[in-house]
């Protein structure tokens, strides 16, 4: 049995224009996202070339065949910026279209002008493994549109590399109809779901890289960068769960920017935002990777230290106070001598709980202000001292 290739290839054309038709109206919807513009784009110029390579193969003029192998091959580059785009990489346009100029250069030199074909399946199958490369490095975020779209990458690299073969070695012409169980064959079917599948999922991964950073932005203290106070105090009762399970201890320190209103008031409050983010910025580079840190309010912080003891959160809170001493000594023009002070607690039994945990160090907290500031105390974990806890009056 063969296939009538016309008709497989209007069907692709079709396929195609309408997968793009569906990218350019997403895009009208959502103009931020340029690559939803591009990937359409591309698919359409796909569409042309489909229709380029059947009137090529009808009408036995090879101009249309070379027309619609440089539009095929310029769709997979185009396809491969786009994928950059929304990964926030650089995709150079140069890039895009270096594929489509090689297929130009092939065409023009006699020599080499009976494998122009070969030369646009080749660098359609390059770019496209490429782009399953791009997006497989960017499966961090775990979106599931992501991987839907590696594997149809994956297969359609897979299917043209065969067809590059298959012309390559001239098993198959550019006016052979395949039949419909050869290897060529299954290009048109496969080049049908992809166009079709990746219009789909890419509009989907879009959506779903909005829907996620919507979601952590919620869970972000906006002035400086960390987590607020509910993404903090969920993850840390997490974290106990998990130090409680395997008996490992957590350490919790609370730490307090001493007479920080003071600082807005001297030198204005764009000095005190730069107090608050130099303060993050050095505790951050302080900890694990695995210690939590967040925002609780105003210009108060807690850390959340699983696996250490009380001994080492001490330490290292230490080393945050006099790291941010020495730091902030001045502030952009502004010759400041901001300091902090710190309470650290740490579990004991299976029955602590974050919320005993935090007035522990709240207590230790008020003891260090009370003391003189710019210290760092460690909690009386016989029993919350007689000092009432802010932790739940920050706002």
């Amino acid at each position: 049995m063969t296939l009538d290739l016309p008709t497989l290839m209007v069907m692709q054309s079709f396929a195609l224009a309408s997968a793009g038709a569906v990218l350019a109206f997403a895009w009208l919807q959502n103009r931020a996202v340029s690559a939803l513009a591009i990937w359409g784009l591309a698919d359409v110029l796909a569409a042309a070339g489909i229709l380029s390579l059947m009137v090529g193969a009808t009408s036995r003029q090879p101009a249309w065949s070379a027309i619609g192998g440089v539009l095929l091959v310029l769709q997979a580059g185009l396809i491969f910026k786009a994928a950059r785009i929304i990964d926030g990489k650089p995709g150079p346009l140069v890039l895009a279209f270096l594929g489509a100029g090689l297929v130009i250069v092939a065409g023009g030199v006699p020599v080499l002008r009976g494998f122009a074909g070969s030369v646009s399946l080749a660098g359609g199958a390059a770019y496209t493994a490429a782009t399953g490369i791009s997006l497989w490095l960017g499966l961090h975020d775990r979106l599931v549109a992501r991987r839907a779209l590696i594997a149809f990458m994956a297969v359609h690299s897979l299917a043209l590399w065969i067809g590059t073969l298959s012309t390559f070695s001239g098993s198959t012409g550019p006016d052979v109809v395949p039949a419909v169980l050869s290897l060529f064959g299954f290009i048109y079917f496969e080049s049908v779901i992809f166009a079709l599948g990746t219009a789909v999922f890419v509009i989907a991964l879009v959506k779903e890289r909005s829907e996620a950073v919507s979601r952590a932005a919620a869970r972000t203290d906006a002035l400086t960068g960390i987590a607020n106070r509910t993404a903090l105090l969920e993850n840390a009762g997490r974290a106990l769960l998990r130090c409680q399970r395997v008996g490992a201890p957590m350490s919790v320190v609370m730490f307090d920017l001493d007479r920080f209103k003071s600082i807005n008031d001297r030198f204005g409050h764009a000095a005190g935002d730069a107090v608050l983010r130099k303060f993050c910025e050095i505790t951050s580079a302080t900890l694990r990777p695995h210690d939590l840190f967040g925002r609780l309010g105003g210009e108060e912080f807690a850390v959340i230290m699983p696996g250490c003891s009380v001994e080492a959160a001490l330490a290292r809170a230490e080393r945050i106070r006099a790291s941010f001493v020495e730091g902030c000594r001045s502030v952009g023009s502004h010759h400041m001598k901001a300091t902090v002070s710190g309470g650290v607690s740490a579990s004991a039994t299976s029955a602590e709980t974050l919320e005993v945990l935090l007035e522990y160090s709240d207590a230790a907290l008020y003891e260090a202000k009370a003391e003189g500031r710019n210290r760092i105390k460690r909690a009386n974990q016989d029993g919350p001292s007689g000092s009432a806890s802010n932790v739940f009056r920050v706002a």
